[in-house]
């Protein structure tokens, strides 16, 4: 099953399930599946930390840094290889929360991201426009910088993460 297809079913999922009272209410029904999903991830304190600086920078949701974030790593470890966000992961060990996202339903929609393409659709299906990928990838790069990962594995996530053009 492809990535949209799940993305899909996965909003479908938050409108069937959404209480019949809120069906007018696109911002309430949307933001009970958030919590859904949210309180699903536990996030360590440096991950908790890369989700405050998204939230506090771009005014995104906890839900949207984490899902937005989780996308960009999942297809830096689609791209690069296990032994490369080993090294990643071990020099910034809160990302790992992010990245297998802590429950089936998120590591599910996240597992199948090869490409910018599938970052593009993960950002729409949390309710973000594909330029916000490209607000997150300084603070992400800041972020990773601050944890002592390597310039030669920033250099690869930067090479990776930018616009096509």
């Amino acid at each position: 099953m492809n990535a949209i297809l799940k993305q899909f079913l996965l909003v479908s999922s938050i409108y069937l399930l959404a209480p019949s009272v809120d069906a007018l209410s696109l911002n309430d029904t949307l933001s009970k599946g958030s919590a859904a999903i949210s309180s699903t991830t536990d996030v360590t304190s440096e991950a908790q930390q890369l989700v405050g600086q998204l939230q506090g920078q771009l005014g995104v949701t906890k839900t949207q840094a984490m899902g937005g974030t989780g996308a960009l790593l999942q297809l830096a470890k689609n791209q690069l290889g296990a032994e490369t966000m080993g090294t990643l992961t071990g020099k910034a060990t809160g990302l790992s929360s992010l990245l297998a996202g802590g429950s089936s339903l998120s590591d599910s929609l996240l597992s199948n991201i090869s490409s910018m393409d599938g970052v593009q659709s993960a950002f729409s299906a949390l309710g973000m426009e594909s330029a916000m990928i490209q607000q997150f990838v300084p603070i992400l790069m800041s972020f990773l910088g601050d944890q002592g990962v390597g310039s030669s594995i920033l250099g690869q996530l930067q090479s990776l993460w930018a616009p096509a053009g």
